[in-house]
């Protein structure tokens, strides 16, 4: 098995004299002048497009061509992240509309009953609220419309420096204020630039070498200065006292990787990318390195003991052990309280929660399985829940974070990760395994993400027992089977099961659905146990599940 790699970015302030700064601030506004206008290239359309030599020539050739591969990565980075929220969007304002619809329809059928019970003051206050869905609903819908045009035309609008920052010069009229605002306007715009690396060129990147310094643990960079700025800044600029605060060994070990690798054409070099960023306090370097796991097949943690099966909720980590046989042993919530915090609060509650999760498999000696889910398809599942306290917690839903520090963290433990597909995993669990080990219905379905890493057969069971509010036995048999991994016959399944489920509820909210070959007490028995059953429904239930055929 391949040895997976994630590439980790580790960052450090600078410390420059005024040349530096200068230097880097002119190498700033001039990769961005390029960037600005490769990116204005790519809007036109695909016959009137250059490509890169003839961009590079009408340009006057301003850098070589390793550099102006940061430029093409950092455009394309911005594209495709563009493109991928506007996608999510239009999945938000798509449910958003559904439900809004079916509040009108709502709405629409009160008004015209208290119109006929004669509560005219009601009835006003009603059409007033109405008036305002459905301001709301045009809104959302224009919304769409531009959303849904623009990605046919295949436009990507991005505004270089922010439009926070460029509706602010519509307020400015003295011409004062207006120099403040294009000075702040050009340091937004020119504030940073990429150099990417390659692992055959020298010390892992062309432009900017890292390599140890005579201090301890710390290293000096060499830039290469473009040839349009060499007149000024002479051909490179040396920054010594480079210190890392977090990823050492990571940059130690790529460094100590680049070097041997100039004696020992043998050995692969690391490449790094090295990005310049300008904020309120000076310069800051982020370096980029691609990491992996332990070289040792040995010293990873498998698959062959079991696994952990983990599903990812907007509110917590539910996650289930399970042995080689696919059989449960025991269960854990790791919360994920994201409600009312920011951004740097849930980076922490989300690495917190991660890193006890990966301690837990790291101490039962057994890999993770999660399920191949995008942003989309896991935030669509709760979308369906008209209810507020989902819209809190999709709000704070952080999927693609927490997707993204339980694969770093696997990397970095040693610990084996595996992605299933994660269809019909909720209702699989409900069904079989949700009452049977008595588990939640997160619980249930990281039961089925578990077993499912293992090819286990997930098939529904043959005929089901439910017990309504009423203490009246069911007996249900599912739809016609088909034939195993026919999602189809799974989609028939969920529209069977659904309405089945909210009709055989119990007073207290429970569940309970058992198969009939798997009964092996009464059914008395756990009614008595269930909270907000009634001793006299316990009484009268029990001559009809004595009678029943199945019991």
């Amino acid at each position: 098995m391949d040895t997976p790699t994630k590439t980790l970015t580790f960052e450090t302030r600078l410390d420059l004299i005024y040349e530096q700064d200068a230097a880097l601030c002119q190498y700033a506004e001039l990769w961005n002048q390029v960037k600005f206008r490769w990116f204005a290239n790519l809007q036109k359309p695909k016959a009137q497009q250059l490509n890169r030599t003839q961009f590079m020539h009408e340009m006057g050739m301003p850098f070589s061509y390793r550099v102006f591969q940061g430029v093409q990565q950092s455009i394309k980075g911005l594209i495709q992240s563009y493109q991928t929220n506007r996608n999510n969007r239009l999945v938000t304002l798509d449910v958003k509309i559904k439900q809004l619809e079916k509040t009108l329809n709502k709405l629409n059928k009160r008004c015209d009953h208290v119109a006929e019970k004669g509560c005219p003051q009601q009835a006003k206050q009603l059409r007033n609220r109405l008036r305002q869905k459905e301001v709301k609903l045009r809104r959302w819908q224009q919304k769409q419309s531009a959303l849904v045009a623009e990605k046919q035309e295949n436009k990507t609008p991005i505004c270089f420096g922010g439009r926070k920052l460029l509706k602010e010069r519509q307020a400015l009229e003295t011409g004062s204020a207006i120099e403040g605002w294009k000075q702040r306007w050009h340091e937004a715009r020119h504030r940073e630039f990429l150099l990417v690396g390659s692992h055959d060129e020298s010390w892992g990147c062309q432009n900017a070498q890292l390599s140890p310094s005579e201090q301890e643990d710390a290293y000096q960079l060499k830039l290469l200065v473009p040839h349009q700025l060499r007149a000024t800044f002479g051909t490179t600029i040396h920054i010594d006292h480079l210190q890392f605060k977090h990823g050492r060994a990571m940059i130690a070990q790529a460094v100590w990787q680049n070097q041997v690798k100039k004696h020992d054409k043998s050995i692969k070099g690391q490449s790094l990318s090295f990005r310049f960023k300008r904020d309120k306090k000076g310069w800051r370097l982020l370096v980029s390195v691609e990491v992996a796991g332990p070289t040792e097949q040995a010293e990873w943690i498998d698959a062959d003991q079991g696994v952990i099966g983990v599903d990812v909720n907007p509110d917590h980590l539910a996650v289930v052990e399970l042995d080689r046989n696919g059989n449960p042993l025991q269960h854990r919530t790791f919360d994920l309280p994201l409600h009312y915090k920011n951004d740097v609060q849930r980076s922490a509650i989300i690495g917190d929660a991660v890193r006890d999760l990966m301690d837990f498999a790291a101490q039962q000696g057994k890999a993770v399985v999660i399920e191949k889910l995008d942003f989309q398809q896991k935030k669509r599942q709760y979308q369906k829940q008209d209810h507020p306290q989902y819209a809190r917690m999709l709000n704070a839903f952080a999927y693609g974070k927490i997707k993204d520090l339980i694969e770093t963290q696997s990397i970095k433990r040693g610990i084996r990760l595996y992605h299933v597909n994660s269809a019909y995993t909720s209702l699989l669990g409900r069904m079989k395994y949700r009452d049977r080990h008595g588990f939640s219905d997160h619980h249930a379905a990281a039961l089925v993400i578990g077993r499912r890493h293992y090819g286990f057969k997930e098939k529904p069971p043959k005929q089901l027992i439910g017990i309504n509010a009423k203490g009246i036995v069911k007996t249900e048999h599912p739809p016609v089977r088909m034939a195993l991994r026919d999602y189809q016959y799974y989609t028939k399944l969920q529209r069977w099961y659904q309405p089945l489920e909210k009709s055989l509820d119990f007073l207290s909210g429970w569940r309970h659905f058992r198969r009939v070959n798997r009964v092996s007490y009464f059914v008395e028995a756990r009614l008595d146990g269930r909270p907000g059953m009634s001793p006299d429904l316990i009484q009268e239930s029990a001559p009809l599940l004595s009678a029943h055929p199945a019991l």
